[in-house]
């Protein structure tokens, strides 16, 4: 007889559910969150080979119990968080032990429906982690810019932005700090700490980033990425890592979906319409790929098909529209070069023949 297990992860403990073929609960439990309690909690009641599926939601902690618990010989399945999140709330009662039992109820009737995540493999995930991490820094510099300005602007103070790079930024910064001393506002001991705080984390920044530049040269799928109009160092580490495999999908087309970049669709009865687009998937390299539709339309002097028929969306329908119909196809076209092993076209041919490969203009 075959058993499906399913796993409730915590930072700290797992649930453990086993259920026969039937349905039927075989054995429950709880087992620290370290792949090797967990293997050797499984195989006190079972035989690997009897075991179907192993299955738990993705998380934080998913790349090493999958890593780790494969090694150890389970068939173990990383499972979409949003699909379980929403098989799982048929239950009455949300506990860590009714998740293990409904998701082992998923894995022994889910069959293809199951969605399973693709794990990264382990020097993407480090690439990743850097990625993630400059993010935040760039996050924490924004708002320090926007906490010190917004500080000063109720006295009149108003400390001139655009693009300045961080040395100017501080130089406007004390300018203006000149000025409200000039005028007896005394606020130059409150703000001079988030200012060198601001200029340390600048600094961290440009390492973090020389990092990444410095990954992606070395990279030689980034390179060939790279000679995208738009795309730079940043934008083809990200979708590298995030993609990890471009052969996983079916249809080449399905890139966008998988970024969250094509719309949602609701269809019941006579009713049937198209919305915003999902938002679904990974945040960071959709963030990416908008940004560098945004620098292919706006900062490339250069014309290529793909910027003409951008720039036609955005006549009809707005630029906001337009940049994300561009990265949409973007990334079909960077996945197109991945799997091809070509370099960027700039012919109107070409590139015509790179998006009917992938998704319908």
């Amino acid at each position: 007889m075959e058993y499906y297990i399913g796993l409730d992860v915590s930072q700290r403990q797992t649930s453990i559910c086993v259920i026969d073929g039937e349905g039927n609960r075989v054995k429950e439990g709880t087992a620290l969150t370290i792949p090797s309690d967990i293997h050797a909690w499984i195989i006190r009641c079972i035989a690997v080979k009897e075991i179907a599926k192993v299955v738990h939601e993705a998380g934080a902690m998913s790349f090493w119990l999958q890593t780790e618990l494969t090694k150890l010989g389970l068939p173990i399945i990383c499972l979409e968080a949003f699909q379980a999140a929403a098989l799982l709330k048929t239950q009455r009662n949300k506990t860590d032990k009714n998740d293990a039992r409904g998701l082992a109820q998923i894995a022994r009737m889910g069959g293809t429906f199951i969605r399973p995540v693709i794990i990264r493999n382990q020097g993407n995930q480090e690439a990743r982690t850097l990625l993630t991490i400059r993010q935040h820094l760039v996050e924490q510099k924004l708002a320090l810019e926007n906490n010190i300005t917004g500080s000063l602007k109720p006295f009149g103070l108003v400390t001139p932005r655009g693009q300045a790079c961080a040395k100017k930024f501080r130089a406007n910064v004390l300018a203006t700090l000149i000025k409200a001393d000039e005028r007896g506002i005394m606020v130059r001991e409150m703000v001079m700490p988030s200012l060198d705080l601001y200029e340390s984390l600048c600094k961290q920044l440009a390492l973090l980033t020389h990092k990444v530049e410095a990954l992606a040269k070395a990279h030689t799928i980034c390179r060939r990425l790279m000679t995208v109009p738009g795309v730079g160092p940043i934008v083809s580490l990200s979708f590298v890592t995030a993609i990890d495999d471009p052969k996983r999908f079916k249809n080449i087309g399905d890139v966008g979906a998988y970024f969250g970049l094509t719309p949602r669709h609701e269809q019941s009865g006579e009713v049937d319409r198209s919305g915003s687009v999902s938002r679904r998937g990974d945040l960071m390299t959709r963030t990416h790929l908008v940004q560098a539709a945004t620098v292919l339309l706006c900062a490339n002097k250069k014309w290529c098909a793909l910027k003409a028929w951008g720039m036609k969306i955005a006549k009809k329908h707005g630029f906001r529209n337009a940049r994300v119909a561009v990265a949409r196809k973007l990334a079909v076209i960077l996945c197109s070069m991945w799997i091809q092993e070509k370099d960027f076209c700039w012919t109107t041919a070409a590139i015509n023949q790179e998006l009917a490969e992938g998704i319908s203009a």
